[in-house]
């Protein structure tokens, strides 16, 4: 996902204040769950309602407007979209499920925008999914002035980009895995996310066979 781009001439001071105040009150989150060959996919994005009420001339559409939630999905997926309030932000929610397969060969057909690059969804053999998803930020936001890292760092306080994945088993990732193996999470805060382009992986089996437990008792 690119975050806002900033166009004209203005100077670089101010085009990164700019920059600031529109996406410096942002947490993105994403997480699947692979349970019983399906694939439950959820993205969050969380922004201060008062920002959010300067790009939505009907605030109560805000989350159907936003462009990150602009695809389609047929056949047996569904998709959902959810508006809330949590305090002081305005929360946005997507959730599609459905079938593996067919998640991952409508994620694949998808023109490639914000959503087919944060989620790679691809099936390496019959048990066997990967996922990655990168996260880039703009080129305005990186910066290089001690000033203005302290004033990402301000702006953005407590806002994160995040990952989690749950699956029968957790191969491999860059993530922490859960001691069960079940789970991988993964965390950047979003001052360092917005600076430089983050990839989260994960190796993950959808079904296990029905002598792993046993496997798992002795190892």
């Amino acid at each position: 996902m690119q975050l806002m781009r900033i166009r004209g001439s203005v100077s670089r001071g101010l085009a990164v204040f700019i920059m600031l105040t529109l996406v410096g009150c942002i947490d993105l989150k994403q997480s699947i769950e692979i349970s019983d060959g399906s694939a439950s996919y959820q993205m969050e994005m969380r922004m201060s309602a008062a920002l959010a009420q300067l790009n939505a001339e009907n605030l109560g559409k805000f989350c159907e407007s936003n462009d990150d939630f602009q695809l389609e999905v047929s056949g047996v997926l569904t998709r959902t979209i959810k508006q809330s309030y949590e305090g002081e932000d305005i929360v946005c929610r997507l959730l599609i499920a459905g079938p593996i397969r067919e998640f991952g060969e409508q994620i694949a057909k998808m023109p490639k925008g914000d959503l087919p690059r944060m989620l790679d969804f691809q099936m390496l053999d019959e048990t066997t999914l990967r996922i990655e998803s990168t996260f880039e930020g703009n080129k305005d936001m990186t910066v290089s002035s001690a000033e203005e890292r302290a004033m990402i760092a301000a702006m953005m306080q407590g806002r994160v980009l995040t990952w989690s994945v749950k699956a029968p088993r957790i191969v491999e990732s860059n993530g922490d895995i859960s001691s069960d193996s079940t789970q991988v999470d993964w965390l950047v805060p979003m001052a360092m996310a917005v600076q430089s382009p983050h990839t989260f992986t994960a190796t993950v089996k959808v079904a296990l066979p029905w002598y792993q437990l046993l496997l798992d008792l002795f190892s």
